[in-house]
């Protein structure tokens, strides 16, 4: 064959593989959004939910998913595999921003915020981020890998790490040499304390006004003083918790892998009360209006005294809780449904049909049900007869804003029947 024959082959054959890729691709997206359909408001009637608004994340189509999903009083955060986190305000929808954090695929938490920035760890990479337009204000590399998602207030950021450290960071400080250009270099001069464990850190601290409160896989809970980092009180287990941290008024809340919840002042760590369930305990632990709710896959969901701990009722058939409202408690089931329950002594009253959205937000602040499909599709529900959110904590840190019409019903959603989720970043 003379070249130029070779040289032609060799370009029709790159065109083929090309076009065979495409097609490929094509047929994994248009695979994604198969049966992905949002529920209209005349299908939610029958539930006595409205549909609040919808949206797409930014994800990366051929081969993203939806990892994570998290509220704070502005904004809802979704997350996605590759690294990309999306914000949309909480209330209307409207979508706000998107930004990619690190080189995609690096295991991440949760983000969490104060005021003015969202913080997320990606790999061994802690990530400030301006809260209002997404912009990356800074970014730290940590001494070691972050093993939960990081608490934060408006001076301080508290991280866990893999080999049991707890550090405590100089808000300030960081912005400061970030600002001079001397991170990661000086950064030893942004960290306040730090505290040695005997295990790896599993869950999420809680931040009092006068102490931090984190669990380690040692089997104990500790209470260091946020400024001077002094142990206020040590309780141990008789094995590693198991489940996040819950906090109500006066009281911690701890679940231990021996299936035991415990019940301590929050102050001294002396034990309120104890339970012994007959399951293990690895959902994170829900209190809310003095009700602990606690989910299991194979053992349902219980409402529990939060004073007491006394069992108030039980449905088998829930799995995680999701929400609750003044006269409901929202949980999905196995298959992802969404149930709706109860209040009062946990009957299903109906069950909506919500397996493609899979990314369920385990919502404290407020009634609102946020879900999510694995590839970006996302809705926000409420009960039909409260038009307002009714919220249940850090009320005091809600802004009073005018009443905004949403801006993602541009088209009339009746009749969408389905959605292109599809989206790149």
């Amino acid at each position: 064959m003379s070249g130029w024959k070779k040289l032609v082959s060799g370009f029709l054959t790159l065109v083929l593989m090309v076009s065979l890729t495409d097609c490929l691709q094509a047929q994994r997206l248009n695979e994604s959004s198969v049966g992905i359909s949002l529920l209209s408001n005349r299908q939610l009637v029958q539930y006595d939910l409205d549909r609040v608004w919808w949206g797409q994340a930014t994800v990366d189509a051929s081969r993203d998913r939806i990892v994570h999903l998290s509220l704070d009083e502005i904004n809802l955060y979704a997350l996605a595999s590759s690294g990309i986190i999306t914000a949309f305000n909480n209330e209307t929808g409207k979508k706000l921003w998107a930004t990619q954090l690190g080189r995609g695929d690096a295991i991440t938490y949760p983000p969490v915020s104060n005021s003015k920035y969202v913080f997320i760890t990606v790999g061994m990479k802690l990530y400030s981020i301006n809260r209002l337009n997404g912009e990356i204000d800074w970014e730290l590399q940590l001494p070691n890998s972050a093993s939960t998602s990081p608490t934060v207030d408006e001076d301080s950021i508290y991280v866990g790490t893999l080999k049991g450290r707890m550090f405590a960071w100089d808000l300030k400080k960081l912005d400061e040499l970030s600002s001079e250009s001397k991170l990661p270099a000086w950064r030893d001069g942004a960290i306040r304390w730090t505290y040695q464990t005997g295990a790896a850190i599993r869950t999420p601290p809680v931040a009092t006004n006068r102490t931090l409160i984190f669990a380690s896989q040692d089997g104990s809970l500790y209470s260091v003083t946020l400024t001077e980092r002094q142990l206020a009180f040590q309780f141990e287990t008789d094995a590693p918790i198991s489940a996040n941290l819950a906090e109500f008024e006066n009281s911690i809340f701890l679940a231990s892998e021996d299936q035991n919840l415990y019940c301590l002042n929050i102050a001294n760590g002396i034990v309120r009360w104890r339970i012994r369930t007959s399951f293990p305990l690895r959902k994170p632990v829900t209190v809310l209006d003095n009700e602990v709710y606690l989910s299991s896959n194979k053992n349902g969901l219980f409402q529990l005294s939060a004073t007491s701990g006394q069992e108030k009722w039980w449905q088998p058939l829930g799995s995680t809780f999701v929400s609750m409202s003044p006269t409901r408690v929202y949980a999905s089931d196995k298959l992802g449904n969404l149930l709706i329950l109860s209040r009062n002594d946990g009957a299903v009253l109906s069950a909506v049909p919500l397996r493609k959205f899979q990314v369920k937000l385990m919502n404290e602040r407020t009634d609102r049900i946020f879900c999510s499909s694995e590839s970006g599709l996302i809705m926000c529900l409420k009960q039909s007869d409260l038009p307002f959110p009714i919220r249940f904590k850090h009320q005091d840190r809600y802004p009073i804003l005018p009443e905004v019409t949403p801006e993602t019903e541009t088209t009339d959603p009746e009749t969408t029947e389905a959605v292109n989720e599809n989206a790149n970043p």
